[in-house]
């Protein structure tokens, strides 16, 4: 007979001290503020636990006291509770208060000093468990408290297999408080090896997400694009390693699916981390064990970006994010015929997401129950069903399950808490339908705003490694369990969504326009516009803010700017034309260390060019870190001063990369302007002599009558 033990704890507040057993049976303590315990961090905090033990050996707890309180002053009070007939019981212990008395209870706090302590702090707890016997029986063994499962009325009817709620307390003994309490689940088993497991499908992401530095400086920006994004702490990129090498190193036989986000690998390279990239190159080898899907350059809202009309940026994520990742893993992408497998999601979808993602290549969707109207019938467990979009989309669709996806993050400051709060819920629904005849399957995703954590990671995987009730897949092979799709009998339907996820769609859009442009001119400079690029998607990170994004986005464009700082027009000089026509030299510097190609643009109101129109553009090429002049034959229409427009602009024509004007002095006169002059001179000529003729016949009529 093969029997196991599980053991979950969730931080509790200090309110079951009181109504959770008598204090006969658990030892005198004086209940704390629960709204004080659960506002504070965790003051026991469980280091390790065995993961399942047989009847008479020890179930070992590691725990650590973070308390003012002296070690001396401290004691441990333990009391087992009848084991749970369903789901909601399970859900229920971890929120509610615990009712009637305890199967087995310690008689009064075990003094924490005189339990074995653990090198860096902490100390052990190590309880033989029997089937049996008295609730308060004397320890065995020399054990300084043993647990003895005994049946209750109301309790699961397959005692003593089973899951049993066990609350742990750690005292005050000089004032008879409660410093810290939580509660752990106790999964008994008699499996055999040839037990028809509950398949898990877990999802865990290796990612990091970048926020925007702090006013980086033009000089920063023009040598290193990537200076746009702060760093993330030493803290959070330690996190990421040492999870990365948990699944790799610490428990390879595991099976899980690893969304693994480009930005994140980008950023291990950079900061020398070249023994985790070899870590992903080892799991991406082993495809049947470790599933790394092609997930987004960065975690991203799909459904928020096609609803801000962003779905062509959402094609761009997969495929940087598939570029970057393979060029590091050597992880060859998908054959189109195969599609791009799942896309994975803790956000909820529509009509039009599915089409997107159907369109852009992926054939199956894992997407939180809650985010449905409906789901196949199958008790709490998980069934593959069709979802529809518009014309004629499909994806095959698996429901992930809430209450699983919130013990990532269930118990803030007890990670490996949390990881065994999740693995013993998947015990409670194995019992729910023990070994049945065909498959059940559910699967735990690891929400957005879960930070990679090794210590949960860890407990998690050495938790299901050779598990007797739970066998975890990936989701490759959850897929596969069920190769005809269940049938909805009220018709599997996405619950409505909003699609708008305040993204600063249009800043986006903007400089993604500018980022193609610039691509366009600069051809032999790939690498640069491709970190340029990265710099908009990073601004869709849905790890991010609203106003965070909006950052990211500022910061992209600052990085463009100081791109096209390299460029100018040289224009601090009058040009003199002696004649009507004539070349105009034009000088176009560039510091930059690559050519770049595009069209030159100049117009004037008063010029003509050889199109004979007043604005003229020919090709041009601006050489690295040159003065490059271009002459433009110009035709003078009249004499004067007047500016010449300069622009030189992308060969798409999308973006203006440099701009200024040139003064242009004509001292020319044109035939029209000749003809006019002399014209006016005749004229002028005529007048006065018809006006001095007619001054004199005036002056000898005058003279006649004087004369006679």
């Amino acid at each position: 007979m093969v029997v196991a033990v599980l053991v979950v704890l969730t931080l509790v507040g200090g309110v079951l001290a009181g109504d959770m057993g008598s204090p006969a049976s658990a030892g005198t303590a004086t209940p704390a503020s629960a709204a004080a315990l659960a506002a504070s961090a965790p003051s026991l905090v469980m280091l390790s636990q065995t993961p399942w033990v047989t009847p008479g050996e020890a179930f070992d707890l590691h725990l650590k006291a973070v308390s003012t309180v002296s070690a001396s002053a401290l004691g441990v009070t333990v009391a087992v509770y009848s084991c749970l007939s369903s789901l909601s019981g399970f859900d229920q212990s971890l929120t509610s208060v615990l009712t009637g008395a305890p199967v087995s209870s310690t008689t009064s706090p075990l003094p924490v000093s005189d339990l074995p302590p653990l090198a860096g702090g902490g100390f052990d707890l190590s309880m033989p468990v029997v089937i049996g016997g008295s609730a308060t029986s004397a320890a065995s063994s020399g054990a300084p408290f043993t647990i003895h499962l005994l049946p209750a009325s109301g309790q699961c009817q397959s005692f003593p297999a089973g899951v049993f709620p066990v609350r742990i307390q750690l005292i005050d003994t000089a004032t008879s408080s409660v410093v810290g309490a939580f509660i752990t689940h106790l999964v008994f088993s008699e499996a055999t090896p040839d037990t028809q497991r509950l398949r898990a499908a877990l999802v865990l992401p290796v990612q990091l997400t970048q926020v925007a530095a702090r006013a980086p400086s033009p000089t920063e920006l023009l040598i290193r694009p990537s200076a746009a994004l702060a760093t993330p702490s030493e803290r959070a990129v330690s996190a990421v390693v040492a999870t990365v090498a948990s699944i790799a190193v610490q428990h390879p036989s595991v099976h899980v699916t690893l969304p693994v986000s480009g930005q994140t690998v980008e950023l291990l390279a950079n900061t020398g981390h070249q023994s985790t990239l070899t870590q992903l190159t080892q799991l991406a080898e082993t495809p049947e064990v470790h599933q790394l899907t092609t997930a987004p350059f960065t975690p991203v809202d799909a459904a928020a970006m096609v609803g801000s009309g962003l779905g062509s940026e959402l094609a761009r994520q997969v495929a940087r994010g598939t570029e970057v990742v393979g060029g590091v893993t050597g992880r060859a992408p998908p054959e189109p015929s195969a599609g791009l497998g799942p896309w994975i999601t803790t956000d909820g979808a529509d009509a039009s997401t599915v089409g997107v993602l159907a369109s852009g290549g992926f054939r199956q969707l894992v997407i939180p129950a809650s985010a449905l109207t409906a789901l196949p019938s199958s008790g709490s467990t998980a069934q593959p069903f069709v979802l529809s979009g518009p014309r004629n989309a499909q994806l095959t669709t698996v429901a992930s399950s809430d209450d699983l996806n919130s013990r990532f993050t269930g118990t803030p400051g007890n990670p490996v808490l949390a990881a065994h709060q999740l693995v013993a819920e998947l015990a409670q629904l194995y019992y729910e339908r023990p070994n049945g005849s065909t498959p059940r399957a559910v699967v735990a995703t690891a929400p957005s705003s879960w930070s990679d954590d090794p210590a949960f990671v860890d407990a998690l995987l050495g938790s299901l490694n050779a598990n007797p009730l739970v066998q975890a897949v990936t989701t490759a092979e959850l897929f596969a369990l069920f190769p005809v799709p269940a049938t909805c009998r009220n018709g599997c339907r996405l619950a409505a969504a909003s699609g708008v996820g305040g993204l600063p769609a249009a800043a986006i859009k903007s400089q993604r326009i500018r980022v193609d442009g610039l691509a366009t001119a600069v051809t032999g400079a790939h690498a640069l516009t491709q970190q340029l690029g990265d710099l908009v998607l990073g601004a869709q990170a849905q790890g991010l803010r609203s106003p965070q994004q909006s950052s990211v986005a500022v910061n992209a464009a600052s990085a463009i700017d100081a791109q096209l700082g390299q460029f100018a027009v040289e224009g601090n000089q009058t040009i003199t034309l002696t004649a009507k026509s004539g070349l105009v030299p034009v000088t176009l510097a560039s510091t930059a260390p690559y050519p770049v190609t595009g069209s030159l643009v100049v117009s004037s109101d008063k010029l003509l060019f050889p199109n004979g129109e007043t604005s003229w553009s020919q090709p041009v090429t601006l050489l690295p870190r040159h003065s490059n002049v271009v002459y433009v034959r110009v035709r003078t229409r009249v004499s004067g001063v007047f500016r010449l427009q300069v622009s030189v602009r992308s060969p798409d024509g999308s973006l203006r990369l440099v701009a200024g004007s040139l003064a242009v002095r004509s001292t020319s006169s044109s035939v029209v302007g000749v003809v006019l002059t002399a014209g006016a001179v005749v004229v002028l000529a005529v007048w006065w002599f018809r006006t001095s003729l007619k001054r004199r016949r005036r002056q000898r009529a005058a003279e006649e009558p004087s004369a006679s």
